[in-house]
């Protein structure tokens, strides 16, 4: 038991470390993305937080399978360096044995990666496209820059000579296409931008208006002191965000059709229903992939080598599978089977190899020998004694003990 605690805390660490360095890069990458808006062009500090932030459960459902591969890998490579795992072996610790902490690990992060997928994603990626869209919805006040034209939105173009962080600004130029046949020119001396009826809109004081027909045969002329102008594309018919992210919306509403938006995304949000569900079995199947690779078999230093190889390969095999299962299953409703069978079928038959091997020279033992057919038998009633409810009873017990022992 000493043996596994250790394992176990060597495991979570390592992951906590590897997973940590691989949300810091995705984090990176993102806020280059961000930056600019807050640095350069006004955008509020705590959006860009919650944008940072928000995304990260989603990185999770990619970092956690991976960051416990890699850390399972690496400490039992340790261990065979130290000859740890050697003298485990020659002790009489069988392969499931050894395999105690890796699965308690898996239990560990799946569990958590269920509360993540079925909960947190949704929640937070809620949030994140939420401030998107406010920030699209305020694109004058974050795009706009001192004298420098920009297209504001389809059809309007504009420029400002200095912009203030409360919204206001001063020397306001506009230039207006968006209603068909006329072409519409304002001018004003200040300027200040809000948001009406849910439709970002700029106030201008002191200025002129300018209207010119298409066909150049008619125009006027305005003086205002006070005028309104709404910000929006010509086509925009509602301020209003539709829910249409599929990492935003529920298990239960992905698995719905009646929920869909549109009738042509019913096939792709029923997959990605089933892929939410599926998915947090990655990490488990990735650890099972790793445990069996050292430990099956004799171990032996001299075949590490080989073994990492054919072991990252495997891994690499189940990651494709799953991602192929889910393109798969967007075309076709019959290949969905295939989103669960591409991780449980990797878990669930090296979980039996291990266990197999842990109790196949007891189980010779145990048989008469009357047969090879009885053997077989014996082999198979010591197998699903092992992994009924008394395995799951010690998984259980281990995982508290090896927990309570961390915190």
């Amino acid at each position: 038991m000493q043996f596994d605690r250790y394992i176990f805390r060597q495991m979570l660490r390592t992951s906590f470390a590897v997973m940590l360095t691989l949300v810091g890069i995705m984090w990176l990458f993102q806020t280059i993305r961000i930056l600019e808006l807050v640095i350069n062009r006004g955008a509020p500090m705590t959006d860009f937080l919650l944008m940072s932030v928000t995304v990260i459960p989603l990185w999770l459902t990619i970092a956690i399978p991976i960051s416990v591969f890699v850390a399972v890998m690496w400490v039992f490579h340790r261990a065979l360096v130290d000859r740890e795992l050697l003298v485990a072996q020659a002790s009489g610790r069988s392969a499931i044995q050894l395999a105690r902490a890796p699965i308690a690990l898996g239990v560990l992060f799946t569990t958590f990666l269920v509360i993540n997928s079925v909960f947190l994603l949704p929640l937070s990626f809620g949030v994140y496209k939420e401030v998107q869209f406010k920030l699209r919805n305020t694109i004058p006040t974050v795009m706009l820059q001192d004298n420098v034209f920009i297209d504001v939105v389809d059809g309007m173009t504009m420029l400002i000579g200095k912009k203030y962080k409360d919204g206001h600004a001063e020397n306001v130029f506009i230039h207006d296409e968006k209603t068909d046949g006329v072409i519409v020119t304002m001018t004003a001396k200040a300027g200040r931008f809000i948001e009406k009826d849910g439709k970002p809109a700029v106030i201008l004081n002191d200025g002129h208006r300018f209207e010119l027909s298409q066909d150049k045969q008619s125009g006027a002329t305005l003086m205002f002191d006070t005028h309104t102008v709404s910000i929006t594309p010509r086509d925009r018919k509602q301020s209003t965000r539709m829910p249409i992210e599929m990492n935003e919306d529920r298990i239960s509403n992905l698995l719905n059709p009646d929920a869909s938006p549109q009738a042509v995304y019913v096939n792709q949000r029923v997959a990605e229903g089933h892929y939410r569900i599926a998915s947090p079995f990655l990490a488990f199947a990735l650890i099972m992939i790793a445990s069996t690779g050292v430990l099956h078999g004799q171990i032996r230093r001299s075949n590490w080598s080989r073994r990492t190889i054919a072991t990252i390969a495997v891994g690499i095999l189940c990651i494709s599978a799953i991602v192929s299962a889910r393109s798969l299953a967007t075309t076709s409703p019959l290949m969905i089977p295939l989103i669960y069978l591409s991780m449980l079928v990797p878990a669930a038959g090296l979980l039996t190899l291990l266990g197999w091997q842990s109790i196949a020279q007891p189980a010779a033992r145990l048989a008469a020998p009357v047969g090879r057919r009885d053997e077989r038998a014996a082999n198979f009633g010591i197998l699903f004694r092992y992994f009924g409810f008394r395995y799951l009873n010690w998984v259980l017990a281990s995982i508290i003990g090896l927990t309570a022992t961390v915190t």
